[in-house]
């Protein structure tokens, strides 16, 4: 059965059309309303941008869809979780300040920033999951886990690791605590600078497996005892522990489709999903610069379905022309593929199908969808 996918083009077809109306049309008539309870906590899961970029969805769209939640009785704040990597976004202080310069203050959005793994990136919790390949339990933050409903919206781009990241990506990587995101990157063992390690011990402290001890006032790490759990990263104040990117790529996208199961599998109808096919770069919004567009701005997408929606953006930004002066003089990529398959262009090495494949396996949703146009 195919999924419902509502969309509503860029460009203004007069003088008082306005895509910001037309999301809050969009917003209606995907059914958004229907799932929002008086009372309830609403988290709208976002990405606030790293610092020096810019292609991540402007805070304009977020105040449109708070607004409504709001007409519908929920209690909206906006959320994400801490990083891996050492930048603007690797504990709640720093995040929330960023957050707040790229235009998320509470003035400006008339809800909370909360960071939904706690300020270190440990609060989460532990989720079952039954038919994983990789994970029988994931670790999910907390805020994320215990709101009532999630309305996840997402930038439509490029990806080094999963070649393309959406709803799934979003909620998937973005909905996990720290640990959980070494997790999906690699599954093994942590990296460490002993050059930033001051042998305090307080990873020593937090390890359950026995795997870290200080020698000589620096950490080491047994590979044996280590579980690659990861939790070692976000209690270190020195950032000496962080992620070792050398995981298998499909392995990766695969575990994201699974914390993507994770984090949604308290919500059921609980759940809905905003693509923007804006601002579509090569790279993630985690990257601290902003990469030349691929192709030009497309539309927004909406559906309860984030199989379906993710498929439905990929498939649109394929059969968009793609900005040649943008691309063709960058010799990694792949240009026979320009007209095809953008991301794989972009991206040779990566496979975007794999996290969509696999979320559909897991029964996340369908990648058979209809277009419902909004116009």
């Amino acid at each position: 059965m195919k999924s419902e996918v509502y969309f509503t083009p860029c460009g203004a077809e007069h003088f008082s059309d306005s895509i910001l109306a037309r999301l809050v049309k969009m917003f209606d008539r995907v059914g958004a309303g229907s799932i929002i309870k008086e009372g309830e906590y609403v988290a709208v899961k976002a990405h606030f941008g790293e610092e020096g970029n810019v292609s991540f969805i402007s805070p304009v769209y977020y105040r449109t869809i708070i607004d409504r939640i709001k007409l519908c009785g929920g209690n909206p704040f906006l959320t994400d979780t801490n990083t891996l990597y050492v930048g603007q976004r690797n504990n709640a202080i720093k995040h929330l300040a960023l957050a707040n310069r790229h235009g998320f203050s509470f003035s400006a959005m008339d809800a909370p920033v909360v960071i939904a793994d706690g300020l270190l990136g440990a609060d989460f919790v532990e989720v079952p999951i039954e038919n994983g390949k990789h994970f029988k339990k994931v670790k999910i933050a907390s805020s994320i886990y215990w709101a009532n409903t999630v309305v996840v919206m997402s930038h439509c781009k490029g990806h080094a690791v999963t070649s393309f990241g959406a709803a799934l990506k979003n909620i998937g990587m973005g909905g996990a605590c720290r640990a959980g995101k070494q997790e999906q990157h690699s599954g093994f063992t942590p990296g460490y600078d002993t050059q930033k390690c001051t042998g305090c011990g307080e990873c020593v402290e937090w390890c359950n497996f026995d795997a870290l001890k200080v020698v000589d006032g620096k950490i080491i790490n047994d590979p044996k005892k280590c579980s690659g759990c990861g939790e070692c990263i976000p209690v270190c104040r020195f950032d000496a522990i962080g992620t070792k990117w050398d995981g298998d790529t499909d392995a990766t996208s695969e575990k994201i489709a699974e914390y993507a199961y994770g984090a949604l599998k308290n919500k059921k109808d609980k759940k809905v999903f905003f693509n923007f096919l804006m601002n579509i770069t090569p790279e993630c919004d985690c990257f601290p610069s902003s990469g030349k567009f691929l192709v030009p701005d497309i539309g927004i997408l909406a559906s309860f379905d984030p199989v379906a929606i993710d498929q439905a953006s990929v498939d649109m930004i394929n059969r968009a022309q793609v900005i040649h002066e943008n691309v063709k003089d960058n010799k990694d990529y792949e240009m026979s593929l320009a007209d095809t398959d953008k991301f794989k262009m972009a991206h040779p090495k990566s496979k975007w199908d794999i996290q969509l494949r696999h979320a559909q396996e897991m029964g996340l949703g369908s990648r058979e969808y209809e277009i419902i146009e909004v116009k």
